[in-house]
């Protein structure tokens, strides 16, 4: 602003002058105090995006520990079914090899051992007696 006056100027525009100077920085301070509290918005706006970025994080390690978790669950499961398998086989081979090394006898029927011992005494008529009469 020209602060010589030119001449042929009324105190009246001078007035003018002055009052429209105040209405801008009045304005203007109005402008400040916005862009303040717009600046003041955006911080705390990044504030709550670093706390965001931090639970964030949290949680991805929090994910990080549960995979590997799982991941050892994985190779126990894993350890399990070779064992089983391992096992198994195992069983199979013993069973195969009992097969092939077992040879029926071709003999005839032999009487249980319970037959044989009721056959023993029926043949001895004494012990019959002896027991009856110990009855």
């Amino acid at each position: 602003m020209n602060t010589m006056m030119p001449q042929g100027t009324s105190i009246q525009q001078i007035n003018e002058c002055r009052q429209q100077a105040q209405q801008l920085m009045h304005q203007t301070q109005q402008g400040t105090q916005q862009y303040k509290q717009m600046m003041q918005q955006e911080q705390q706006n990044i504030q709550m995006l670093e706390q965001l970025l931090q639970r964030e994080r949290q949680a991805v390690q929090y994910i990080q520990q549960s995979l590997q978790g799982h991941d050892q669950a994985l190779r126990q499961c894993q350890q399990i079914i070779q064992t089983c398998n391992q096992i198994e086989s195992q069983i199979g081979h013993q069973q195969t090899s009992m097969i092939h090394s077992y040879q029926p006898i071709h003999q005839p029927a032999q009487p249980s051992m319970i037959n044989q011992m009721q056959h023993q005494m029926a043949s001895q008529p004494q012990y019959q007696m002896s027991n009856m009469q110990q009855q």
